[in-house]
């Protein structure tokens, strides 16, 4: 099996590329081993897809240094591709998509690593692209648009870019409709999530009955609410206590589902993965077992 490090340089690992090379030096006797550090948007995507692609007689795994962005943009890259398989090295500031499957400290064993067994997992395709993890819009969908342009400069990103979506307005112009019925008959919400994995924002058990091999999307709608109402229900949701809160009646609409359809007559924001889209219109579906993922013991 060939060993495929993507590493991206600017993650939130520290001195990623230097560390890693420096960890990986006691493995290259015994396994085949190439590194490839990322120097630009959407190069671990070509790259995974190119070498997988020109080598399809030779099994491939494919190790995401990086965040969320980074594991994306490979999965992304190898989807559909029987001779190529995904894990984590987690390197990012977030790395929500790992809290899922057993937490970062489980993928951080590179002995284990190398020996993780493949898993057929689910993926969410928005339009053409995959989304691992979550898909989201409205509040939370600028404020991860908020939070990438703060990356880096600031320890808490996805805080800081929830207030600067609150100035933005609480309330997004989309209807949604789910498996072909309309939830919001008003063309309105607050947020809403299509999620595969549980956690996003680094903090946020959005979808507390998520699996990843289920061939069900997680949906939770909440309609336009109060500033006052938000910041009476937000803490409750960052635990993923929003399912079984009374508080929430009013406003939650939850569903396990397999497609969905997003439109407005004007442009809004969507977020997938941590990496945004914008549009007028967007399909959302189910592909079950859509990747092999290597899951350590």
């Amino acid at each position: 099996m060939k060993h495929i490090f993507v590493i991206n340089p600017v993650a939130g690992f520290e001195n990623a590329v230097i560390k890693l090379s420096k960890l990986l030096e006691g493995y290259k006797s015994k396994y085949d081993i190439l590194i490839h550090v990322t120097t630009r948007e959407k190069d671990a995507r070509e790259f995974s897809y190119e070498y997988a692609t020109t080598h399809p007689n030779e099994e491939i795994r494919f190790y995401s240094c990086g965040g969320d962005g980074t594991l994306g943009e490979v999965v992304n890259g190898i989807v559909g591709l029987e001779n190529a398989s995904i894990t984590c090295f987690p390197c990012g500031s977030g790395n929500d998509f790992v809290k899922s499957v057993g937490g970062k400290e489980r993928f951080l064993d590179l002995d284990k690593l190398f020996n993780a067994k493949n898993h057929k997992i689910d993926l969410i395709k928005v339009n053409d692209y995959y989304s691992l993890n979550v898909t989201n819009v409205g509040l939370d969908a600028r404020a991860c648009k908020f939070a990438n342009a703060l990356k880096g400069k600031t320890k808490n990103p996805y805080t800081l870019g929830i207030i600067r979506a609150l100035f933005t307005g609480l309330t997004t112009d989309i209807t949604i409709e789910v498996d072909g019925e309309v939830i919001n008959p008003c063309g309105k919400l607050t947020l809403t999530t299509f999620a595969n994995g549980g956690y996003m924002g680094g903090k946020y058990f959005c979808a507390p009955n998520y699996k990843v091999d289920d061939g069900i999307i997680e949906f939770c709608y909440i309609s336009p609410v109060s500033i006052i109402t938000l910041a009476r229900l937000i803490k409750k949701y960052e635990k993923g206590k929003h399912l079984e809160d009374k508080s929430f009646e009013k406003y939650l609409t939850y569903k396990q589902i397999k497609s969905a359809r997003l439109y407005s007559n004007k442009e809004f924001d969507l977020c997938v993965d941590g990496e945004m889209f914008v549009g007028k219109e967007f399909s959302v579906e189910i592909v079950s077992g859509a990747i092999n993922f290597a899951l350590p013991e």
